[in-house]
């Protein structure tokens, strides 16, 4: 797999990063929790808002079913009343006939048009003379005995409740028969059956459902407006225990959700029977509204979000492309396109910003051809020095290297050459050094006729400006030897502190160095003359760049200068220089100490050996001729090999 670049990288890293995307998305973050917020509000408000008329209509059901069974109690007792004043059935039972009685009830409830569905006579000491039911049961127990009882206690003397005949719940109502005295107790009842439950379905618009439990579990529907397989479902997941009564509770069936309330009917203290009326109503039937105005409400939200992203992209696109626009043109003047003027006609922030940058990058193209002006006036580095810092006089102290050249030989080769001529070939000599200086970190300070100036570690240091100081000089002697066998250079270089600033006036500065190491570099390239060699370096600066070849030439005391100075020819690179050099190197040196000790025959006779094999036989001479001179005129004893030059 071939390796993602960082330019490939960081566009798709920093593309959100885009003014309009940001935009786009601070709409969203602002825009999606606000809806979330009002949706969520809207849609709880909603839900309990369907949840509550879901409850109110299955309270209202369960008090109509409450109020149909209490009506129809009510009929049934009317009924029964107008049977104990009944003149036939106060006879029959005066002559204690039940087959009268019997028939007498029968009629009684053909009559009552489905508001009485059986009835049961019992004297008072709770034997059971008829029961239309034919239960079988000769004397009044249980539920019966305690329904008897709570008439015998009321006042009116009458008495009802709900019990199970057969499986079916019964709603019994108990009255007293006198003659006139009371004889006897007359019970009549009504089922709570499908016809009771359809009744109360139709006026409360709900499903209505009796059930019967066993051992905490739904054991039989007794009656119930669902259908088949509802029931079955209503068996399964209906909840009868005591926390469930007149609570809410959902019941799922094929393809949706009832809300359903339970109410006690009736609970056998015998057993655990217990029945229950079942009161429903479907939960997403009474939801749909809800659900409407919900996709309602997103549909809302979703034109909304649009409008808000199309007035957002409208809105980013007028902002941002003029800010296109602008980094495109600071982008231009950024690469050097000082001409590049930002189009933006807006008189807001985004107009004032495109003048000023207008105004930059008029004010960078002014500052860019002083810059070039400076450049070619003195140095790259001296004119970011004068740019870049407040121009004041003054300067500091620092370590730096100063190489002087000069060119021997070139009066001569001007001779009979017209003035153009002559110049141009001096900017051409000139230019070439300045190159190698450049190529090498140094600056040019300055140029005087036909020599050169220049700084390493002024105005900006480095941490090898002597070896590129030499490595300068080295190749500057090469490039006029190159360029004309009647041109040489002469090259002067010295190591020291320095001080380093703008000199001149307030009027007119001059950015430069001074002191003695200047002073010393200059009268170092003089001497070369002197002593016949390219280059001559100093003590300090030899010390300083270790990784040269150098040849000791002598020590001397300067004009100007109390203080004596050890001078050296540069050879070259270690690595470059050859054995028979280094050999002559250090006969040189040694013939050099035999003449500091005054050992004149012996350093005479080496010297001698070395000017009729080494190149520079000027240098050689230079010693054998002081050695001539001192032996008229010898030097004090206390002198150590110090040739001193009276004049500058």
């Amino acid at each position: 797999m071939s390796a993602i670049s960082e330019e490939e990288v960081r566009p798709r890293l920093f593309a959100f990063r885009s003014f309009r995307s940001r935009l786009i998305v601070f709409l969203l973050l602002l825009l999606l929790p606000a809806f979330a917020g009002i949706f969520y509000y809207v849609n709880r408000n909603n839900t309990d808002y369907t949840e509550e008329t879901i409850n109110t209509y299955l309270e209202l059901g369960a008090d109509v079913f409450d109020f149909v069974r209490e009506q129809q109690a009510y009929t049934l007792q009317a009924i029964i009343n107008s049977l104990t004043w009944d003149f036939g059935f106060r006879t029959a039972y005066a002559a204690n006939d039940p087959a009268t009685l019997f028939d007498a009830a029968l009629n009684v409830l053909d009559r009552s048009l489905g508001s009485a569905d059986m009835l049961l006579i019992a004297d008072l000491d709770n034997q059971v003379i008829i029961d239309t039911e034919l239960q079988g049961a000769e004397r009044l127990q249980g539920t019966w005995l305690a329904l008897i009882e709570r008439a015998d206690q009321s006042e009116d003397g009458s008495a009802e409740m709900i019990a199970s005949i057969a499986a079916r719940p019964f709603q019994l109502i108990a009255l007293p028969l006198y003659l006139p005295r009371q004889v006897a107790w007359i019970v009549g009842g009504f089922a709570l059956d499908q016809e009771f439950v359809d009744q109360v379905a139709e006026t409360t618009v709900s499903d209505v459902s009796i059930v019967a439990s066993e051992a905490g579990r739904v054991s039989e529907v007794i009656a119930s407006t669902l259908s088949a397989s509802n029931q079955v479902a209503l068996s399964a997941q209906l909840n009868v225990g005591a926390s469930a009564i007149n609570t809410l509770q959902l019941i799922r069936y094929a393809d949706e959700e009832f809300t359903t309330l339970l109410r006690s009917l009736y609970e056998d203290p015998g057993s655990s029977l217990q029945v229950f009326a079942v009161i429903q109503r479907s939960y997403d039937e009474n939801n749909e509204n809800v659900v409407q105005f919900r996709n309602l409400l997103i549909e809302f939200y979703g034109i909304i979000l649009v409008l808000s992203l199309v007035a957002v992209i409208f809105l980013a696109r007028s902002i941002t492309n003029p800010v296109s626009r602008l980094a495109h043109a600071v982008k231009r003047i950024e690469d050097g396109d000082y001409a590049m003027r930002a189009q933006v006609q807006s008189r807001d922030e985004l107009g004032a910003l495109a003048e000023s940058v207008n105004s930059m990058a008029k004010g960078l193209a002014e500052k860019e051809k002083v810059r070039d002006l400076l450049g070619k006036v003195v140095s790259q580095q001296i004119a970011e020095e004068l740019l870049n810092n407040p121009v004041e006089l003054g300067g500091e102290e620092r370590t730096a290297t100063i190489l002087f050249s000069d060119i021997r030989g070139f009066t001569s080769y001007c001779e009979g050459k017209s003035p153009q001529k002559v110049l141009e070939e001096l900017n051409k000599v000139l230019s070439r050094i300045s190159d190698i200086i450049e190529a090498h970190q140094g600056v040019v300070d300055k140029y005087q006729g036909d020599a050169v100036m220049a700084l390493f570690g002024a105005p900006v240091a480095g941490e090898r400006d002597t070896d590129n100081a030499m490595a300068a000089a080295l190749e500057i002697i090469a490039a006029l030897d190159a360029m004309d066998s009647q041109l040489a250079a002469c090259v002067g270089v010295n190591t020291g502190l320095v001080v380093a600033g703008n000199l001149g006036s307030a009027n007119r500065l001059n950015y430069s160095v001074i002191g003695d190491t200047v002073n010393l570099a200059a009268r170092l390239e003089s001497l070369t003359r002197y002593y016949n060699v390219n280059n001559i370096v100093s003590e300090a600066s030899m010390q300083a760049a270790p990784d040269y070849v150098y040849r000791e030439l002598d020590e001397v005391q300067v004009a100007g200068k109390s203080e004596s100075v050890k001078i050296f020819e540069l050879i070259g690179q270690r690595s470059r220089v050859s054995q028979s050099m280094l050999d002559e190197i250090t006969a040189f040196e040694s013939a050099l100490h035999k003449y500091r000790q005054q050992r004149w025959e012996e350093a005479r006779q080496e010297f001698t050996a070395l000017g009729s094999t080494c190149e520079n036989k000027s240098l050689v001479q230079v010693f054998l001729d002081r050695m001539k001179d001192f032996e008229s005129d010898p030097p004090d004893a206390q002198w150590c090999g110090v040739f001193s030059f009276g004049k500058k």
